[in-house]
């Protein structure tokens, strides 16, 4: 009798062993097609395209960063165009770097800042022109960016002071089409 105890305790220990080979086999099948599945899925292609798309949309999203554009090849993103500081190319750069399957930003913006506001200049220089021509009525001045032009006809005597009362106001540049007499 202990000997058919002996069988039988075999004969479980065998099919117990079949058992975890088949619940095994099972489970390492179902783990491969997770695997395979979860990584079709994750591994989804997405083309440059899409990419280029997506950064540029997410430069048109602020006003300053107008002048950008950017290109993508092999998921690799290149902005160029013009801002006014290192800042607003450091943010644009950022904010490519952010998208979705960027894999690196190639930065060629060009920092190009605002020209400056000579309004506050013309105005001086205005108010003071009509003082430095009122001894040459046949010479007329305008101001731009101060800038004087002048054009007309002058004499040659007259010439220089008119000159030394131009650069007085202080102007950037004074280009003279005067004809001299």
């Amino acid at each position: 009798m202990f000997y058919m105890y002996r069988i039988n305790n075999y004969n479980d220990t065998i099919n117990l062993k079949l058992e975890n080979m088949k619940l095994l086999r099972s489970l390492s099948i179902l783990i491969m097609i997770l695997t395979i599945g979860l990584g079709a899925v994750s591994c989804k292609n997405v083309s440059d395209a899409d990419i280029q798309n997506e950064a540029q949309a997410a430069l048109n999203a602020n006003p300053d960063l107008s002048g950008v554009m950017v290109t993508v090849l092999n998921k690799v993103a290149t902005i160029t165009g013009t801002v006014e500081d290192e800042a607003t190319k450091s943010y644009a750069e950022s904010t490519v770097a952010g998208v979705e399957n960027v894999v690196s930003v190639v930065n060629e913006i060009v920092v190009v800042p605002p020209p400056p506001d000579y309004s506050a200049l013309d105005n001086a220089i205005n108010a003071g022109l009509a003082d430095a021509l009122k001894d040459h009525p046949k010479v007329t001045a305008t101001v731009q960016d101060g800038v004087i032009t002048i054009n007309g006809e002058i004499r040659e005597r007259d010439l220089q002071t008119l000159m030394e009362k131009l650069n007085a106001l202080n102007p950037v540049q004074i280009v003279n089409n005067a004809t001299v007499k």
